[in-house]
């Protein structure tokens, strides 16, 4: 059985770079294929190097004040307003628009209002007569023909 670079890739990665600590199954396969091909080498001369790498690496403590730096970097300013002119302009800022987008923004609602007025005057269905009403209250009060 022979082993391809994306199993030997494979098994570098899950067992480690030293051929001693891979199952005994995969162990002479591996070995074989380390022996036949310089590309399989250099793949386990840079897991190598990156395991030194790693075995090297120190664990750095940190400092006293990382909660209160994490915080203080999270926190916006918090100011309450003073006044209602404070408030309001703080909210304005909060919803800042650039001049093209809020000149946008006027003009669509601008003409919203416009078709909803067209709208409303034009649809008559929810307009009732005088003369309606009071067919209305005659059918009510002439009931079958009874007067109530």
């Amino acid at each position: 059985m022979t082993m391809d670079l994306k199993e030997f890739k494979k098994n570098v990665l899950a067992h480690g770079s030293d051929l001693g600590n891979w199952p005994e199954q995969i162990r002479e396969t591996g070995q074989k294929a380390l022996d036949g091909a310089a590309e399989l080498r250099a793949l386990l001369a840079d897991a190598e190097r990156f395991e030194g790498v790693l075995k090297t690496r120190r664990y750095e403590e940190p400092g006293e004040d990382l909660a209160e730096r994490i915080i203080s970097a999270s926190v916006k300013k918090e100011k309450a307003p003073s006044t209602r002119n404070g408030f309001f302009s703080e909210l304005l800022q909060e919803f800042w628009l650039p001049k093209p987008a809020l000149t946008a923004v006027f003009v669509s609602l601008f003409f919203a209002l416009i078709i909803g007025f067209t709208v409303g005057f034009l649809n008559s269905s929810g307009y009732v007569s005088a003369e309606q009403d009071e067919t209305n209250l005659q059918n009510l009060l002439y009931y079958e023909g009874e007067v109530l």
